[in-house]
């Protein structure tokens, strides 16, 4: 059988991509916190057969180097950044085929909440929503939320297990075919096929009914990024698209290998999406004169490393990175 490649298009919503300092390339649209900005993006991914626009997201803006944010203001390194539930929408709105995903975190938000925005978007999108499931970052997420830290690595994971439980009970507690809207006989949904999830948890209580009937496709397609111990056992049992991110191609092919070898145990085969930062131009020399011009943008990236060089997440110059291919 033929494989198929699965093209997806990673996304911010926000000042810069995942370059920091593209906001300064003289061809960058200044217009980014508008809904024209998204919706444009989104017919062309369509066009240019994508199967998904996929945003990430981050509740705080980079503060971790010396708790001081005023430099990352200055040079606008993820500097503001809007929420990607409204902008992701506003895309799937403009389009009719592109998969849209969102990422939420289970760690500041409540699962009947979460399973509500997304059931309700998938609904919108005639069943084209996904959710990007992460237990988030650091101290000033956790900052943002009331919290004096974040929890700690498994514990947030330990949480997210019966999150995840919560939403899918909730997405499952309408049977498919319970909406029957017959007007002549009054019956709107079938009683029968509706149910309470009555969740007590250790970490949840969640009652319902729940408030949204099933989209065409059921539910929104999970998406997960663990890549630690823990973060890949959460994968394999709940992720449906496995995004990863590998420096290089030694390192890919060992830690695809792995992660492979996490999901046969589970006797679950998931799509596994690995991340690559394409210059886009006509040959290749064209390319590489394009990274080569834009000197204070690559500068500014190298800068970045010293505003969140405290983070677990650090932004890279990917000037001289090469794309990795995973079979």
């Amino acid at each position: 059988m033929t494989r198929q490649m699965k093209l997806i298009g990673f996304l911010q919503a926000q000042n810069c991509s995942n370059y920091p300092a593209s906001w300064r390339h003289p061809d960058s649209k200044p217009n980014w916190f508008s809904r024209d900005y998204y919706q444009e993006i989104g017919r062309t991914l369509e066009h240019g057969k994508f199967h998904l626009a996929f945003f990430d997201d981050r509740l705080a803006i980079p503060d971790r180097f010396g708790d001081d944010f005023r430099e990352t203001i200055r040079h606008g390194v993820r500097a503001a950044k809007l929420d990607p539930v409204s902008v992701a929408l506003t895309m799937g709105l403009a389009t009719e085929r592109l998969g849209i995903g969102v990422t939420y975190s289970t760690t500041y938000y409540e699962p009947f909440h979460v399973a509500r925005v997304f059931a309700t978007m998938d609904l919108l999108l005639n069943g084209r929503a996904a959710w990007n499931v992460v237990t988030s970052l650091n101290d000033s997420e956790a900052a943002n939320f009331g919290a004096s830290q974040h929890l700690s690595h498994d514990l947030r994971y330990d949480r997210a297990d019966e999150f995840m439980e919560v939403v899918l009970g909730h997405w499952n507690s309408w049977e498919d075919g319970a909406v029957s809207f017959d007007r002549e006989s009054g019956l709107f949904a079938d009683p029968a096929k509706v149910h309470r999830l009555d969740h007590q948890g250790q970490f949840f209580r969640s009652r319902g009914p729940f408030t949204v009937p099933r989209s065409r496709q059921g539910h929104p397609v999970i998406i997960q990024a663990g890549q630690s111990g823990r973060g890949k056992t959460f994968a394999a049992r709940w992720g449906e698209l496995i995004f990863v991110i590998y420096p290089n191609l030694d390192i890919a092919k060992k830690q695809y290998a792995d992660l492979k070898g996490t999901l046969a145990k589970t006797g679950r085969d998931i799509s596994i999406a690995p991340a690559v930062y394409p210059v886009v131009a006509e040959t290749q020399a064209r390319g590489r004169g394009q990274v080569r011009g834009n000197q204070p943008a690559r500068q500014a990236d190298r800068c970045a490393d010293a505003v969140v060089g405290g983070a677990e997440l650090r932004f890279r110059g990917q000037a001289d990175g090469r794309a990795v291919h995973v079979g």
